[in-house]
């Protein structure tokens, strides 16, 4: 939660806001295997107000108390003086990605600033570590029933009390073998954990060969801890224990162990899982709730009207310039109904990460999916695009996604009941960069593509009317089908090379006579004039409008 400089004793001691988190517990709960104190001092008592991204070509001033996420020092110069920068705004911390130049300037301006710098891991993305810092922040501060069973704070704290039960480093993961929670101490283990701490993720290598050996059918159809000594080659021996409520698995634990659990503590850790299993429970409820309040203000918006004025209000956005950003991934070929499914769990996570994403940046915007589309409407400072397509592509280029990921922005409105049209834009946009056949832009505002977005109407018109291409083109299809011969690409390539042979044989990878060649060829077989402009429109006109 965001606050101006100079008023953040005031939200700490805001009874309805519940209690700001410390820096000691969000280092206790997230420095191992991703934060670590390189510089200045860590006052553990002190409160934390919010996560801020750096951004230099912002004019927002950093939060007082905020720990600050600077993904642009990369040498020691510039480090000392983000370090007096956060300093100047009495911010509490400094995260930097690691190795962090250690010289004596930046330590004496950490020490006399009283701001902590700390370093990220190798390995680690400034996404995971953001969502992580940003949902502790929300949790912590706000005290309302359904924070308090989000399992950004439960999940760590339960890892953290089975840890010390057990005396072992615990994961708790779902059924994906994505990390949920893990805990403080995860000293004493091995590459496959650090790994997996780092990417919130058990690498494929290890959880691939866990499956292949049955392992994890021997845990899900376990009520005890089961044991394995050598999970994997390369990897310390582990217990884990099934997460199930009722008939549903919902995950599992791990612990790094030396060897088998006592009786005791082997009882402590099948009662862990049944907390974990609640907490699990009520946090998927939480989030269900959240996702469902997200879509409905999002649907709102974006309907237009009373209605969207009326979302507007409540998220305190009806006076600002606003635009609508849609983002969706690229579908592979071929997929199927468990495609599908995984699709959308996928979409689903990447609506969240935006969310999280936006939040430090923009705190008034807001996303939800819908219809398979991640929909953000952006409250703007400025009354241009350029802000929105900086904002959409930083965010394209650091999230990791099987598929690639692609962001429309639409036009910037003044009048929030014009959203319907900005997410025309959007939509068309979106649309535009995954239908493109050539590779490179991923993020693109409708002004940009417009030509491209008119064709596809127009496709779309011609696919409904059953027209097909007629005509020289249509003459060439048919001669290529029947002699196996390549001249409607020799023509294409021509046509996209403005006539350069030199090119176009290049592209053909055929000598430039035999390029020559083909085009005689095609001039006779198509009884078609190539040095007519009008016939040269036509050709490349029906190229893009059946897409051939």
């Amino acid at each position: 939660m965001p606050v101006s400089p100079g008023s953040s004793a005031v939200i700490a001691d805001a009874p309805s806001l519940g209690t700001l988190p410390s820096l000691g517990t969000l280092m206790d709960r997230f420095g191992a295997g991703l934060l670590s104190l390189e510089s200045g001092p860590l006052d553990r008592r002190r409160r934390v107000s919010a996560v801020n991204l750096y951004d230099p070509a912002s004019r927002i001033p950093l939060d007082a108390d905020a720990i600050v996420l600077d993904m642009t020092a990369t040498d020691a110069e510039s480090a000392v003086a983000r370090v007096r920068e956060c300093a100047a705004a009495r911010a509490s911390a400094l995260v930097l990605r690691s190795p962090v130049p250690s010289t004596p300037e930046l330590s004496r301006a950490a020490e006399e600033g009283c701001v902590a710098v700390l370093g990220l891991a190798d390995g680690a993305s400034w996404m995971q570590i953001a969502t992580f810092l940003t949902r502790a922040l929300q949790i912590d501060a706000i005290g309302t029933p359904e924070a308090a069973t989000d399992p950004g704070t439960d999940l760590f704290e339960l890892a953290n009390s089975l840890a010390s039960l057990v005396h072992a480093p615990i994961t708790i993961e779902d059924l994906s073998s994505r990390v949920l929670a893990f805990s403080a101490d995860q000293a004493g283990t091995d590459e496959a954990r650090r790994l997996t701490i780092l990417g919130l993720q058990v690498p494929d290598t290890y959880s691939e060969t866990v499956r292949q050996r049955g392992l994890f059918r021997q845990i899900y159809t376990s009520d005890r801890p089961v044991f394995m000594a050598s999970p994997h080659p390369e990897v310390l021996p582990r217990v884990a224990m099934r997460v199930k409520a009722g008939e549903e698995l919902l995950g599992s634990i791990w612990a790094i162990v030396s060897e088998p659990l006592s009786a005791q503590r082997e009882q402590g850790m099948v009662e862990a899982a049944r907390l974990v299993a609640l907490t699990m429970l009520r946090a998927r409820v939480a989030a269900d709730a959240s996702q469902r309040l997200r879509a409905g203000l999002v649907s709102q918006l974006l309907d237009g009207g009373a209605r969207s004025r009326e979302a507007a209000q409540q998220l305190n956005i009806a006076d600002s310039p606003a635009c609508v950003i849609a983002l969706a991934a690229q579908h592979a070929e071929g997929r199927s109904e468990g495609d599908e499914a995984r699709d959308e769990a996928q979409a689903q996570r990447t609506a969240s990460a935006f969310s999280t994403y936006l939040q430090p940046i923009y705190p008034r915007a807001i996303a939800a999916l819908l219809g398979g589309v991640i929909y953000a409407v952006l409250p703007l400072r400025s009354g241009g695009t350029a802000e929105a397509v900086s904002v959409a592509r930083g965010f394209v280029e650091r999230i990791e996604t099987p598929s690639p990921l692609f962001a429309g922005v639409g036009d910037v409105l003044t009048e929030i009941a014009q959203l319907p049209e900005s997410r025309r834009g959007a939509d068309a946009a979106l649309r535009v960069l995954r239908t493109r056949r050539r590779g490179g832009e991923r993020v693109a505002e409708f002004s940009q593509v417009q030509v491209d977005a008119l064709m596809l109407r127009v496709s779309d018109s011609l696919i409904a009317d059953r027209v097909h291409p007629a005509g020289p083109l249509a003459t060439l299809i048919e001669y290529d089908r029947d002699h196996d011969t390549t001249l409607v690409n020799t023509l294409r390539a021509w046509l996209d090379h403005f006539g350069d042979v030199t090119a176009a044989s290049a592209r053909c990878h055929v000598h430039k006579n035999t390029f020559r060649y083909r085009l005689t060829r095609i001039a006779e077989i198509a009884d078609v004039d190539l040095t007519d402009p009008e016939t040269r429109f036509g050709l490349m006109l029906q190229f893009r409008l059946f897409e051939i």
